[in-house]
């Protein structure tokens, strides 16, 4: 940090170096989306309540206690040190450090300020949660290589499940419910298709949609989105990563309900106590061996001393529910975070990518005389899928067993196949001779083939309205950072949407109220009072008497919109963020 006087977090964060910059954006990515003009924009957006709220979440109870100290005066490192509780000036500088890196707190060592939103939103030290629990003792039998293992081969299952249950959003569009949701007799039959719990169902179900992959078309179904294609054509790590991603930023309990999409107990804390739940996990794991849910009163101890801000018993269930999901996706396996969980849950993408251990993929099955199909090991992804169409699955895993009947054949066939596409689909996968009752049956099913029509193909909804990331790259952060330090505004400013939609009242209000749930940044169409039409990036904070106070991210300021002045609304899509 530069040794002169600053007299505002303006004039501090005009000291800081490129590097220093860059932590900021790391620490608090919020502050990158869109990209300042300047340096005061840069300090107004982070003295904003929103974003000072967003940040104390992620910090400990030393931490808060410190910021909860240093609220309504300015004091030296000296007079701070006396004021704390003694077991946390016992590392106050270090504390200091990280509150000055993330911009809550300006100054030097004699005369330390924090932020003004800090006064309103901090209202207390959480001294009972200072001290770090004892852990129980390390039984030093950790298995690395089986958790690399069979994390990879949970993510390996899950994505099979997306993939299959993306397939039938593909060919038979599922129909949405009037007031929301998902009609619960398609999910039973979803379930009993993937051969899955319905619970694993429901999850399974609000990653897609929070993934960007399904979407909810004007003709009230539920269909896959235009992203849905460039997903498929990832590598399979990349589309494990954006589904584990979309999981971590559920604003739900997507396990505990059975009514999926119908936004029953949404909250954006959710979210929140789910990444903090993990990186105590990762904490843990790092310290001892024993399983949190074996000592779960230490670890909810844990977890209350690392992030205080949400404690309380519905993030106790939060964390259970967490714990259990994390092993389904492949995130962790016997509750120790796996490799690519760790870069999950550090936000860092090429990290989660290069370190997930997929398993090693068959390239053949064998047909039985019974008609069923095993196949020795995980079916590469789209095989599966194709397989899927056309049998019955028993068993997925390390080992995969599927089922053919008169059923499944037609199923096929009303979903576009064709004999000749089941002969192609054998002669390239199947180890051995077909059976001949399998033959008869593909036969016989020729006249349904014949006697209708091939589908129309599909058009792909166009993708949903989806939460603004809060992710940002260290390349991003660095080029942002630059920018700012070189006044090269234009580089680093968001692109307009080629359109805003224009939508009636009642759905325009509801996806703003979705804006404000879930903190997400959106584009807005704005008659202003010079009749002229403005577009601006917006991110609502509440709403009422036909009015919406937001942050308008271009002014960097808290504005007051007449929502009778909205003309259209499109997601907030930055450029080259996230990509």
């Amino acid at each position: 940090m530069s040794t002169n006087r600053p007299r505002s977090l303006a004039d501090s964060l005009r000291g800081r170096s490129e590097v220093e910059l860059t932590e900021l954006f790391l620490g608090r990515p919020d502050l990158a989306h869109p990209a300042p003009a300047d340096i005061s924009s840069l300090a107004r957006r982070a003295t904003a309540t929103p974003s000072v709220s967003r940040t104390l979440d992620i910090l400990s109870a030393p931490q808060l206690h410190v910021l909860f100290t240093l609220r309504e005066n300015s004091m030296s490192s000296s007079e701070l040190a006396e004021s704390v509780d003694p077991q946390v000036a016992a590392c106050l500088d270090a504390q200091i450090k990280v509150l000055l890196r993330l911009g809550l707190v300006w100054g030097l060592s004699d005369s330390l300020s924090a932020v003004t939103s800090v006064r309103d939103t901090l209202t207390e030290g959480y001294s009972d949660a200072l001290a770090v629990p004892n852990l129980p003792e390390s039984t030093g039998t950790t298995p690395k290589q089986d958790l690399q293992m069979q994390s990879g081969l949970a993510a390996h299952t899950f994505m099979s499940l997306a993939h299959d249950a993306l397939y039938i959003f593909r060919t038979t569009p599922l129909t949405a419910l009037r007031s929301g949701g998902i009609a619960t007799k398609d999910v039973d039959q979803l379930a009993e298709f993937l051969a899955i719990p319905l619970n694993e169902a429901c999850l399974l179900i609000e990653v897609l949609y929070h993934a960007g992959l399904i979407a909810l078309t004007t003709s009230l179904q539920w269909e896959v989105t235009t992203k849905y294609e460039a997903w498929r054509k990832k590598s399979k790590e990349s589309q494990w990563v954006a589904l584990a991603q979309a999981w971590l930023d559920l604003p739900l309990m997507g396990s505990e309900g059975n009514k999926p999409l119908s936004g029953t107990g949404e909250s954006p804390t959710v979210g929140v106590m789910r990444w903090q739940t993990l990186c105590t996990l990762r904490w843990w794991n790092e310290n001892t061996d024993t399983p949190p849910t074996k000592h779960w009163k230490i670890f909810v101890k844990t977890l209350d001393h690392f992030h205080p801000r949400r404690r309380g018993s519905r993030r106790e269930e939060v964390a259970k529910v967490t714990l259990r999901e994390a092993e389904w996706i492949g995130i962790a396996h016997g509750e120790i975070l796996c490799e690519a969980g760790i870069g999950i849950t550090t936000d860092d993408a090429p990290v989660a990518e290069s370190t997930l251990r997929l398993p090693i993929e068959v390239s053949q099955f064998l047909i039985q005389g019974d008609l069923t199909v095993i196949a020795a090991g995980p079916l590469p992804l789209e095989v599966g899928e194709k397989l899927h169409a056309i049998a019955d699955i028993e068993s997925r895993g390390a080992a995969s067993v599927y089922r053919f009947s008169v059923d499944t054949v037609e199923r096929g066939m009303q979903a576009g196949w064709k004999a000749t596409d089941f002969a192609e689909f054998f002669g390239q996968w199947v180890k051995g001779d077909i059976p001949q009752p399998l033959t008869y049956l593909i036969d016989n099913a020729k006249e349904i083939e014949l006697g209708e029509s091939e589908a129309a193909p599909r058009t792909a909804t166009a993708a949903r309205l989806g939460r603004h990331s809060r992710r940002i790259t260290e390349r991003e952060a660095q080029r942002i950072a630059s920018a700012l330090l070189k006044g090269e505004v234009t580089e680093v400013t968001s692109t307009e949407p080629e359109e805003v939609f224009s939508l009636n009242t009642s759905a325009l209000i509801a996806l703003l109220k979705s804006a404000q749930e879930h903190h997400t940044g959106v584009w807005i169409g704005y008659a202003e009072a010079d009749g002229s039409t403005s577009t601006q990036i917006v991110e609502p904070i509440r709403m009422g008497d036909g009015t919406m106070t937001a942050f308008d991210h271009g002014s960097a300021n808290v504005r007051t919109f007449a929502i009778s002045r909205i003309s259209g609304i499109a997601p907030a899509q930055m450029n080259e963020i996230n990509n």
